[in-house]
């Protein structure tokens, strides 16, 4: 189901109800009633039965302000971040596979957020020996809360803190709303120095982190171990050039915009170098890429451990529609079907 089967909104924009689970799995842990909250949050309940269902953002920014009101409880959205991140654990396994150096994590890592680009996106800016990873948010905090700003800022906090072998340090976090009363709990989450009252939410960190190498986490029965996503990347090669191709292609495709002259630039050669190199080896560009596509999504499918939209958008798609479409070409059937018969 997608968020245009849900109906029009005021906004008409959708976000994935994954992030209204957290919210709700949240709730049960502080002790409030479920299905009290879905009736205040005017939540249908057919929305919740399908994690890669979308629903409409004012709902998920009621659900949200409704959850604050029965807790009484404005930290809520640092704790979501938390579980958020951990919820996270096979994407990171992901990431880490492909990327070797923190710098290559920081690219992709606001492209595996596209289900959330109705409420906000994730940008890097460098300033100096300084880079900010900021949020910012589509609607003003006075009308969402300030309960997804800290989800996204906490979680965020929790990646810096994981990914390299050395923590990044995080001296400095700006925040889009006043102070509040109590800062307890973004102490508790956030090293650095509070700011509030900001014309943006981000955490500030050196840029030298970029060259930090990332953490390898391998587990032998998960589809993204080395035996099995790092093979089939680079397809037990003995080719030195072409598992770069592949890896470089892998990192490029949650961008949207990969294409051959991005592959180039990466390899620091000539498109017509590379065209050249690969016609060597009766190799073509557009069926790597196609290859890649096909076989990654069969493996991460078959785990069911990351949902169809991130693998959608992990393998270049703009949705779940054109990433359907291209499975069944590949594979005579839809990827919900996939998994229901492995």
């Amino acid at each position: 189901m997608s968020g245009t089967d849900l109906g029009s909104t005021a906004s008409g924009k959708t976000v994935s109800s994954r992030i209204a689970q957290l919210f709700l799995q949240l709730s049960d842990d502080l002790g409030v009633d479920r299905d009290q909250l879905i009736t205040n949050a005017d939540i249908d309940p057919i929305w919740l039965e399908n994690p890669d269902t979308y629903i409409p953002v004012e709902t998920l920014y009621n659900l949200t302000k409704q959850l604050a009101k029965l807790t009484g409880n404005e930290d809520i959205g640092l704790w979501a971040g938390r579980a958020s991140f951990l919820n996270q654990a096979n994407l990171l396994q992901y990431l880490s596979a492909i990327c070797s150096h923190f710098r290559q994590w920081l690219n992709m890592m606001p492209n595996t957020l596209e289900t959330v680009e109705a409420i906000g996106e994730a940008v890097v800016v460098k300033e100096g020996d300084t880079l900010r990873t900021e949020w910012r948010p589509t609607v003003p905090v006075e009308v969402s809360g300030r309960y997804i700003t800290d989800m996204m800022l906490s979680m965020s906090q929790c990646l810096l803190n994981s990914v390299c072998y050395s923590p990044v340090p995080v001296p400095k976090v700006y925040f889009n709303y006043p102070e509040p009363d109590d800062t307890t709990v973004h102490r508790q989450v956030f090293s650095g120095q509070l700011v509030f009252d900001q014309a943006f939410s981000g955490l500030f960190y050196p840029a030298a982190a970029l060259e930090w190498p990332i953490i390898k986490v391998w587990d032998e029965k998960s589809p993204l171990a080395k035996d099995n996503l790092l093979s089939i990347i680079e397809k037990g090669s003995s080719d030195g050039f072409m598992r770069r191709i592949r890896r470089c292609i892998v990192r490029a495709l949650p961008s949207g915009a990969m294409t051959i002259d991005t592959i180039a630039n990466e390899l620091a050669i000539s498109r017509r170098t590379l065209q050249r190199r690969l016609s060597e080896r009766n190799e073509l560009f557009a069926n790597i890429v196609q290859e890649l596509r096909s076989a990654m999504a069969v493996r991460l499918l078959i785990d069911n451990q990351i949902p169809i939209t991130e693998i959608a958008f992990m393998l270049g798609y703009a949705d779940t529609s054109s990433f359907s479409t291209a499975f069944k070409g590949w594979h005579s059937c839809s990827p919900r079907d996939f998994v229901e018969q492995v």
